[in-house]
């Protein structure tokens, strides 16, 4: 596909990690807009990222070769977190200080030109903002759009306004922390179930549940599809599921198939996860990225909803 056809929408930032064995690594470059738009690289795509950084941030270290930032505005300062894993694979990511106001750091429609833009992710960012983008992005033409939400604020959000973005959207692609804010409490299938009752006309919900791998539901279909994770080896899942989003999207841009782009999506996320912040996604090669598309296929469950 042309190059403007896919975009990553989403924060950079410089993570500060803090690991469950009590291991830490400081200034990993990371962010949703660039593990979601290295997802995408791996298919053959060169993505464009649209986010705010400032000269602090690490160019080179991303794979800049794979991914566009010229819809990318310099600022002050890069978006940095402290990242706080638990024993369970839940994660807790914290604003420092000199960053503390999300808003200031993240893209606005008015970083856009008219477009187009045809195939979109957005990544974790302020409920308005991901708002307005959808609005945006509709008026300009976009074919397939799907959103990733940030767990910290998501129950906040009314479910009428919910069901509203559903209707806008092609992919709703949460996490199971994401869901676990949104219905505590209950299963991650009886969450998939809630978010169908929401809305029945989204083209794909997937929940993404770490090691557990990920369940996938079309509309209109009586069973779901659970797909498990391709790692066998965690050495940082910081990102795994912003990857996931950006093999998804694209998979399923070229496949119109759930399950294909379900598949695609693991994929991207088993890199994400092979290697400390995005080294092994920056560096992945689409040749070993089908081989393990094709081991994967064999491994696809489907169960009733």
């Amino acid at each position: 596909m042309n190059e403007r056809s896919f975009f990553s929408f989403g924060n950079m930032t410089i993570d500060d990690l803090v690991f469950a064995d009590g291991s830490t690594k400081w200034c990993v470059p990371g962010g949703n807009s660039i593990y979601a738009a290295l997802g995408m690289a791996i298919w053959g795509v060169r993505p464009s990222i649209v986010a705010r950084y400032g000269n602090d941030y690490p160019v080179n270290a991303i794979g800049a070769r794979r991914v566009d930032l010229s819809f990318a505005r310099k600022v002050g300062l890069t978006l940095r977190n402290w990242g706080l894993y638990e024993e369970d694979g839940s994660r807790h990511f914290i604003f420092r200080q000199a960053t503390r106001d999300w808003f200031e750091f993240c893209p606005k429609v008015s970083d856009l030109d008219d477009g187009p833009y045809p195939h979109c992710h957005l990544g974790p960012l302020p409920w308005d903002l991901q708002s307005d983008f959808v609005a945006f992005l509709r008026q300009h033409g976009a074919r397939l759009i799907s959103i990733d939400v940030d767990d910290r604020r998501i129950a906040e959000v009314d479910h009428r306004a919910l069901t509203a973005m559903l209707g806008q959207i092609d992919f709703f692609l949460p996490s199971r922390q994401d869901v676990a804010a949104l219905y505590p409490g209950i299963s991650d299938v009886n969450a998939l179930r809630c978010l169908r009752d929401l809305d029945s006309r989204v083209k794909v919900i997937a929940i993404k549940r770490g090691a557990d791998g990920v369940i996938v539901h079309s509309a209109g279909d009586s069973d779901f599809v659970s797909l498990p994770a391709v790692a066998s080896d965690v050495v940082d899942a910081t990102g795994a599921g912003d990857s996931f989003c950006g093999g998804f999207l694209v998979g399923y841009a070229e496949t119109g198939n759930a399950i294909e782009a379900g598949l695609r999506g693991s994929v991207s996320a088993s890199f994400a996860v092979a290697g400390l912040g995005v080294s092994r996604l920056a560096e992945a090669e689409t040749s070993e990225a089908h081989s393990r598309l094709a081991a994967l296929r064999g491994r696809v469950e489907t169960h009733p909803l």
